[in-house]
This record gives C-alpha cells, sequence and structure tokens, in this order.
C-alpha cells in the first residue's frame, strides 16, 4: 500500500504511462501513429483493464467508475477513468488520444492526469498545487478579446439537430476559430497549456472531463458546466479567466434566443 496523498499522483501516472506504453507496443508505432494494427479487438477495454489492475492495487478499497466496465456513481474516494479518448482517432490512423484519470478524494487532494500518448505528454494536477506538462507547470492563455479566441470543440449529429446548436454558430461567427479534433481530455489539457484559448462541448460525461477540467482550473482556468442534461451528461465550457464571461454570456444568449 501507498500513503494517499503523494501515492494517489504517482499511482494514477505510473497507470497511465504502463497502458499508454503497452498501447503503442501493441497497436501503434509512435514514430509512425498512421500504423494502426487493432482489427476487431476492444482496445478501450483492453487499456482499461491494464489501468485498473494498477490502480486496484495500490488502492482496493477506492471506488472506481470508468467507461467501459464501470459507469455507474460511485461514492469517494473514486477514481474516473476514460481509458482511451480519441479512439476512432487512434483507429484511424490520426495521433491526438489520450488516457484520461481523475482522482476525487473524501479526504485527499483531488487528482487529475492526462497522458497523451501520441506526443509522450504527462498533464498532471494536484488540488490547490497547480498544473503541469510533462513537469513544466501550465498557464491558460492571456486572450482577453472573444473575437481572438481560438476554440476547441465536439459535436455529433445528435447535437447538430438540438435546439442549441446556435450556440456552435455563434462560435464560428464570433470567435477567432473553431477546431474541432475529437479528444475532449487532450484538449482540454491544451486549454490549461494555452495552445487554446477556450473549450466548449456538450453531451460529455464524467469520464470525459474529470481530470481535463481540474488540470485547466489548476492552471487558473475556468469552468462552468452551463448544462446539466442528465444525471451523466453535461455542457462543459473552459477557458481562461479573461474570455470566461465574456463566453458565457455569448453561448447563454443564443440559448436563450431559441426559447
Amino acid at each position: 500500500m501507498v500513503e494517499p496523498k503523494n501515492g494517489v499522483l504517482w499511482t494514477g501516472v505510473r497507470a497511465a504511462r504502463l497502458a499508454g506504453d503497452s498501447l503503442s507496443e501493441e497497436f501503434f508505432d509512435r514514430g509512425n501513429p498512421a500504423t494502426v494494427e487493432a482489427g476487431d479487438r476492444d482496445i478501450d477495454r483492453w487499456i482499461e483493464e491494464r489501468v485498473i489492475a494498477v490502480i486496484s492495487r495500490e488502492f482496493p478499497d477506492h471506488n472506481i467508475v470508468s467507461e467501459e466496465s464501470n459507469p455507474e456513481f460511485a461514492v469517494q474516494p473514486r477514481w474516473i477513468i476514460d481509458p482511451l479518448d480519441g479512439s476512432i482517432n487512434l483507429r484511424n490512423g490520426i495521433p491526438h488520444f489520450a488516457i484520461s484519470i481523475a482522482f476525487q478524494g473524501a479526504r485527499e487532494p483531488d487528482v487529475g492526469i492526462v497522458y497523451h500518448v501520441p506526443s509522450d505528454t504527462m498533464y498532471t494536477a494536484v488540488e490547490g498545487e497547480g498544473a503541469y506538462a510533462n513537469g513544466r507547470r501550465l498557464s491558460t492563455s492571456d486572450t482577453a478579446d472573444v473575437s481572438e479566441a481560438v476554440v476547441v470543440t465536439g459535436f455529433d449529429p445528435a447535437t447538430m439537430r438540438a435546439s442549441d446548436f446556435q450556440q456552435f454558430q455563434s462560435l464560428l461567427a464570433e470567435t477567432g476559430g473553431v477546431r474541432r479534433f475529437g479528444s475532449a481530455a487532450s484538449e482540454l489539457s491544451m486549454v490549461a497549456a494555452g495552445q487554446f484559448d477556450a473549450f466548449f462541448e456538450r453531451m460529455l460525461s464524467m469520464w470525459d472531463t474529470a481530470a481535463g477540467t481540474m488540470i485547466v482550473e489548476e492552471a487558473d482556468g475556468k469552468v462552468t458546466r452551463v448544462d446539466l442534461v442528465n444525471d451523466n451528461n453535461e455542457m462543459i465550457l473552459a477557458s481562461n479567466e479573461e474570455l470566461h464571461q465574456d463566453l458565457i454570456v455569448l453561448i447563454s444568449s443564443k440559448a436563450k434566443s431559441k426559447q
């Protein structure tokens, strides 16, 4: 057993790295990520088993919420895992996917870990101690004008049919640009690193966002759950502090205009 306060972080980092290394050895070459040999195998569950094995060995009494095998709510202390955020990217040879691990403690500090496997970038955050990428302290961008903001998002056919799709149209029209890459955990971490100014997406589950949103907040960013759709789906807006309120007003005004 390990001491919880520091052990949680290093257990999560070890689980993410071991799973990521196994993933690269088994399914793709980091030097040539377009070469993927997945066949019919369930890569998500394959990675999940490896992450959970490391965590359960060190913290057998902790609860686990995971996308593939344990998606139900569990009380703290709990680990929230997305074993492969961006699996479609991986299967199509697109080097943008991550392993996301969050810990929410009843008495210990919360921890967020996002391992962007193709770039070998380990994003980490401990509650009250800042956010880091491979040991480098992170800070959100200093962009202050919405018209200059680069926003990263995600959407699917259900979102495009939704009544509040006008929110996305407003982002397209009034920001400096919108990008879509397919890995919410990765893109939240990139907001924390200042590579994007804001992230906005609806219909996300807790395993998509638990680690990434914490990393944003520990990088002095702001996170708002814009709309709770149901018990495990929510709309997330994350950005630097300067833009946040203006983006909330922009999105909220478009949502109200449809009512």
